[in-house]
C-alpha cells in the first residue's frame, strides 16, 4: 500500500540531461520514425525518456512502498510550452499529485515538470500508475 504521507511531496530537482542528436534519434528509430531524427526536435513522446528516470528515487523509496512488480502504466498525457530540441539540458521536478484506492487497488498519479537550463517551462508530463492490490484468496472471507 502506498504511503499517503507522500501525498502532494515533489522530488528534488534531477541532475541535468543533455538532449543528444545520437539520443533523438535511437529513439525515433525505436518508433520507426527515422526522420524524426534527423532535426533537430525530439519527438514528442522522447521527454519521457528523461522524465521516467527522474521518478526512481520515488520508486525505489521503501518508505513509499510501491511494489512495482504490482504496476501497470495506465495513462501518459504531455503538455508543452515548447518543442523538446537537441541541445536542449532538461531537469525534472517529479510531483506526486494524487494517490486514489479504487477496489482494493491504488492509482498513483504523477506530474513532471521538464525545465531547460534557462528554468524555462519546456513541458509537464502527466502518468497515471495503476498499482494491484493484494489478491484475495478464494474462500477468504478478506
Amino acid at each position: 500500500m502506498l504511503n499517503l504521507g507522500y501525498l502532494g511531496t515533489s522530488l528534488p530537482p534531477s541532475e541535468p540531461v543533455e538532449v543528444t542528436a545520437d539520443a533523438v534519434r535511437k529513439f525515433a528509430a525505436s518508433l520507426n520514425l527515422p526522420d524524426a531524427g534527423q532535426t533537430d526536435m525530439a519527438p514528442p513522446t522522447f521527454v519521457f525518456t528523461v522524465t521516467l528516470p527522474a521518478a526512481d528515487p520515488l520508486f525505489d523509496d521503501p518508505e513509499f512502498g510501491l511494489d512495482f512488480s504490482r504496476v501497470l502504466h495506465r495513462e501518459q498525457r504531455f503538455s508543452y510550452a515548447r518543442p523538446v530540441r537537441v541541445g536542449d539540458w532538461l531537469t525534472c521536478v517529479v510531483v506526486v499529485d494524487s494517490i486514489k484506492s479504487v477496489a482494493g487497488n491504488e492509482l498513483l498519479a504523477l506530474r513532471t515538470d521538464v525545465t531547460d537550463g534557462d528554468d524555462e517551462v519546456v513541458a509537464s508530463v502527466f502518468t497515471t500508475l495503476f498499482v494491484a492490490g493484494d489478491a484475495v484468496e478464494e474462500g477468504d472471507d478478506g
